[in-house]
């Protein structure tokens, strides 16, 4: 077991380069950024790029999975609005994220769904899923909305009923000119021009295996240059918390709640820090606060599996943990920590099949 133990925790670490978090409702990107170009692939083998894909006014980013019940209502609200508005300059693409590596039974998948909900934009699917990482998606389904030049305008996730109304507004009033009937304009942040070049130059260089070490240096001249963008608080605390600095880290997530008091990811983040220090309470509460601001977030769902089968509650816990894997089934972290939690427990053999499936998804995606 303990040589077991060893090679997940070399392999976990590992993935950590080649599986982006879960992670507002981007992790990396906010509203007035610029949108990452992209190439996907449509089901019949067509590469296509974000340059292709782009409308006259707007372009509607729709991030999906068949295993989110949400996703078919996101899919089909935003059919409704490109049959009425693609001659005003509306595009709108689907982006199916079910797997790292796509499969046949994926590929039959977006069709079935494409044919059945008669969708009539591109319906495509982001091998690797470089899309999915380059804009930071933390929740399925998620919408973005980009402008003619592909700075992000509005973005949306986990399809609540009032921000798809929001969006729709929003996505009317700039193609019609209305007045919108809703404040669907969402207040962000804007950071200043340096502030925003310095992170971006640190997201650039965690792209890179060579660059990947200056990165922290790229994201602290982002905080230095503008004290009030959250952004770089974020990365600098995974930075932290992966390689060990858990004062750091926590510092970096407060960092971000004291600006953005609600922010999902940060909350998570810190809470599961307090719990693995010794302050579940206080951790089970943060995760409390951040499920209550986003449902879909599955980090914060097998944080909380953890937090409460550490304090004993296990048929809780298991809920929680399957409920994170149904939203993320091949987020490995999912059972990471769920064989952390057995093996804590001296439930050796589910530790293993934990660790295990795990594995499995780091090594072949799914």
């Amino acid at each position: 077991m303990k040589k077991m133990a060893m090679t997940v925790v070399f392999l976990l670490t590992f993935g950590l380069f080649i599986s982006a978090p879960a992670a507002a409702t981007l992790l990396v990107l906010q509203v007035g950024m610029e949108g990452p170009q992209f190439s996907l692939t449509s089901p019949e083998g067509k590469k296509v790029t974000s340059a292709e894909l782009k409308g006259e006014k707007l372009t509607v980013l729709v991030f999906w999975s068949s295993w989110i019940r949400k996703s078919e209502a996101a899919l089909t609200r935003m059919q409704k609005l490109f049959a009425q508005y693609r001659s005003a300059g509306l595009s709108v693409v689907g982006i199916n994220v079910d797997e790292l590596k796509v499969s046949p039974q994926t590929l039959r998948q977006v069709k079935a769904t494409r044919d059945k909900l008669k969708i009539e934009f591109p319906m495509l699917v982001d091998p690797g899923l470089v899309a999915f990482r380059d804009y930071g998606v933390i929740a399925l389904p998620t919408m973005v909305v980009l402008d003619k030049a592909g700075t992000i305008r509005h973005d949306l996730t986990g399809y609540p009923l009032l921000g798809a109304e929001e969006m729709d507004d929003f996505v009317v009033a700039t193609l019609t000119g209305a007045k919108p009937k809703a404040v669907a304009a969402k207040p962000h942040y804007q950071p200043t021009k340096s502030a925003l070049s310095f992170y971006n130059m640190g997201q650039n260089n965690l792209k890179s295996k060579l660059l990947a070490g200056k990165a922290e240096l790229w994201f602290k001249k982002s905080v230095e240059a503008d004290q009030g963008f959250v952004l770089p608080h974020l990365s600098l605390g995974r930075i932290y918390s992966d390689r060990g600095d858990q004062a750091l880290a926590q510092a970096e997530y407060q960092a971000v709640l004291a600006k953005e008091p609600r922010h999902p990811v940060a909350l998570c983040e810190l809470a599961i820090l307090l719990v693995e220090n010794g302050k579940a309470g206080e951790g089970r509460a943060l995760l409390d606060t951040a499920r209550s601001a986003e449902d879909s977030y599955a980090p914060c769902l097998y944080y909380s599996g953890y937090a409460l089968g550490r304090d004993g509650k296990g048929a809780d816990s298991a809920k929680l943990f399957d409920e994170a894997a149904k939203l993320a089934p091949f987020d490995y972290q999912v059972y990471s920590y769920q064989g952390k939690l057995f093996e804590q427990q001296k439930d050796l053999q589910k530790a293993a099949d934990s660790y295990g499936r795990a594995l499995e998804i780091i090594i072949h995606g799914h």
